[in-house]
């Protein structure tokens, strides 16, 4: 469950310290909470479980007593030798208690099938809610960054434009060529191009939040935060982190998913191998009926109890059971290689997330150092004390660096804080599950 980029207030195994992303931008955690309220997977999900659980209520009550009630009133017009012809009434009625005594351990295995089937059903809502707050999460960064990108890209235009404008008075004082000219057009058109693109999904993604959370939220209540908050965690909490995700059974729902399935076609098949054996019920009732003649003087009243035990034995089905085996032994056999390929991508995964866990925080270093060199250029260049146009060009270019740099290292806090979200989810640390956890 969602795992984030920095150091974590919850202990680990190894004290591995990581937060997620709520706690760094507490309006999201809002965001959150009203997207859990107003989620219709995770209602759906919800009575998923409910009508299973329903379902085991019957597999429950298969192994207790029943009773059945039956009766009939019937007429009908006799023609008789020894008296008149005449209609007469037939009334009876049959009151049956039964409770069943040997199934071969049928019925408990059919339970077991139920409350699997809950399982399944929880595991499919814990899938449903983890990606849907993760979505959730990365909607928000990625409204972060392309705020960041707006902001960044409206200074690189406006720059732009004073660097041609200066570079056109170099080129007709002979100082530059109108090559530069050209190159730095050709930047400010694709910049604008982009900065039509980033307004666009700053649209798309404020339409994103209402379907999250509803139509009564209001997307311009959302403050916004710098994403400057995410720092990059120490080399010692990575080797931490890596030592944890190494060590622990990661937390896969496709995995459990298989062995769940893989446990129901097993208890089906312990069903059909005892189809054939005879299934013992203990039963017990009365039985009345009243046959009325043509003269009342003739009526029968009769009352019979009965008990004893009665077999139900399937003896020969024309090798259905045989087929139904078959068919289970399949899926049995499907679901164990499903579960094993399972296990092994997300061994593949985990390592595949350190690597860009470990390329993230090399970028962010990297692309923070360069920030920090760029912006030292510039301000010895305001402080040069006679400056000139050539030196004026060269801190616009260089503000423009400067404000390229800053947009990739955005960049590249947001793919470090969803990487190491990623791995939280492996790690079962999401503290969105309590919206999307169901009691067990």
């Amino acid at each position: 469950m969602g795992l984030l980029g920095l150091l974590l207030c919850v202990p680990l195994a190894a004290e591995t310290p990581v937060r997620f992303a709520e706690e760094l931008f507490p309006e999201l955690g809002a965001l959150m909470e009203a997207a859990a309220t107003g989620s219709t997977e995770l209602r759906l999900r919800t009575l998923r479980i409910e009508e299973r659980a329903g379902d085991l209520d019957v597999a429950v009550a298969r192994r207790r007593p029943s009773a059945r009630l039956y009766g009939r009133v019937m007429g009908s017009y006799e023609t008789r030798d020894d008296i008149p012809d005449d209609f007469r009434g037939d009334i009876n009625a049959n009151l049956t208690l039964s409770q069943p005594l040997y199934q071969w351990g049928n019925l408990k295995r059919q339970e077991v099938i139920a409350e699997r089937q809950i399982e399944l059903e929880e595991i499919e809502m814990e899938r449903t809610g983890a990606r849907q707050f993760m979505e959730i999460r990365r909607a928000y960064l990625n409204w972060l960054l392309m705020r960041e990108q707006e902001t960044i890209l409206e200074q690189s235009i406006a720059l732009s434009e004073r660097f041609v404008e200066a570079r056109k008075q170099l080129v007709a004082a002979g100082q530059s060529s109108e090559q530069d000219v050209l190159e730095m057009e050709a930047r400010l058109l694709e910049n604008k191009e982009r900065l039509s693109w980033v307004e666009k999904n700053l649209t798309d993604l404020r339409h994103r939040f209402v379907r999250f959370a509803g139509p009564d939220f209001d997307p311009a209540t959302l403050d916004g935060d710098s994403l400057a908050r995410i720092e990059p965690m120490p080399e010692r909490a990575l080797q931490e982190l890596k030592q944890q995700v190494r060590g622990e059974s990661l937390q896969d729902p496709l995995v459990e998913r298989y062995d769940v399935l893989e446990t129901i076609e097993t208890e089906r098949l312990a069903i059909l191998e005892k189809q054939h054996w005879p299934m013992l019920d203990l039963v017990a009732g009365i039985f009345s009926d009243r046959l009325d003649a043509v003269n009342q003087e003739d009526s029968v009243l009769r009352l019979r109890y009965f008990a004893g035990v009665q077999v139900n034995w399937n003896i020969f089905d024309s090798w259905q059971t045989e087929g139904h085996k078959r068919s289970a032994l399949a899926r049995r056999q499907a679901y164990a290689l499903r579960k094993a390929d399972s296990e092994a991508d997300n061994l593949r995964e985990s390592e595949s997330l350190l690597a860009d866990l470990e390329l993230n925080l090399r970028q962010i270093e990297a692309r923070g150092k360069r920030e920090r060199l760029l912006d030292r250029r510039m301000t010895l260049l305001r402080e040069q004390s006679q400056p000139d146009l050539i030196t004026g060009v060269e801190l616009i270019e260089g503000e423009i660096d400067y404000l390229e740099v800053r947009r990739r290292l955005m960049e590249a806090r947001v793919s470090y804080l969803m990487n190491l979200m990623e791995i939280g989810l492996l790690l079962e640390m999401d503290p969105a599950a309590r919206y999307y956890s169901p009691e067990r």
